[in-house]
């Protein structure tokens, strides 16, 4: 469900650096994999119930419940070839949500309420508030899921049009390293494609798939 862009013809130059820019900083059409961003939280956070840490602030065990409903099921992949589980689905977007305003603030750009009110129709087009939470609840989520999945949107739209140069992207990536921690449980983050590791765009629900380019990419990938 990635926001629609317009395709833009290039040289074969500008395509190469386009396909390095993606390779640099593709997300989580959900929950890719990579470097390890953290060393878990064995000496970064030792408290009971903790998911995961992003620059000081705790993510808790507790947080990811409310965002399921009873006996939650494995989140299902689009062609149904495999899914993940429903709390680490969770907690790919409440990190993210923790980390995209790092690396805006860290470009020079803080995120601000204004900016977030103004975007929240580019984030919602094609669909409603009540759509998208009937989406999330149909794929298994609970309807408290709505707000962080918008915000994942309205924070997205503000990074692609703040970080679109290699140099942008990766002073950025420099200034907010080794800020994010995760309950080895969990596994690990990767820093460059901030995501977490051992998962595909393709293990996600087509309608929840919705940040399928970061700042770099000419153009969204297609699923």
């Amino acid at each position: 469900m990635a926001e629609a862009q317009p395709r833009h013809t290039s040289t074969n130059s500008e395509s190469e650096d386009v396909k390095t820019r993606s390779a640099r900083l593709r997300p989580l059409a959900v929950l890719p994999v990579l470097l390890l961003g953290c060393l878990g939280l064995v000496g970064c956070d030792s408290k009971a119930g903790t998911a995961a840490v992003v620059d000081g602030h705790r993510i808790t065990e507790k947080e990811l419940s409310r965002y399921l409903p009873a006996n939650a099921k494995p989140i299902e992949a689009g062609d149904g070839s495999s899914s993940t589980p429903a709390k680490t689905f969770v907690l790919q977007y409440l990190v993210r949500n923790q980390v995209f305003p790092l690396l805006l603030a860290a470009s020079g750009s803080p995120v601000t309420d204004a900016q977030l009110e103004a975007g929240r129709a580019a984030a919602l087009t094609g669909t409603t508030e009540a759509e998208l939470t009937d989406q999330i609840t149909k794929a298994g989520l609970s309807a408290r899921f709505e707000p962080v999945l918008l915000r994942n949107r309205e924070l997205l739209n503000l990074l692609r049009a703040k970080l679109t140069t290699d140099k942008q992207i990766d002073d950025a990536l420099a200034k907010i390293k080794n800020k994010v921690s995760l309950n080895p449980r969990y596994g690990s983050w990767d820093e460059r494609s901030l995501s977490l590791q051992g998962l595909s765009s393709k293990q996600l629900p087509s309608v929840l798939s919705v940040d399928t380019a970061l700042p770099g990419d000419a153009q969204p990938t297609q699923q």
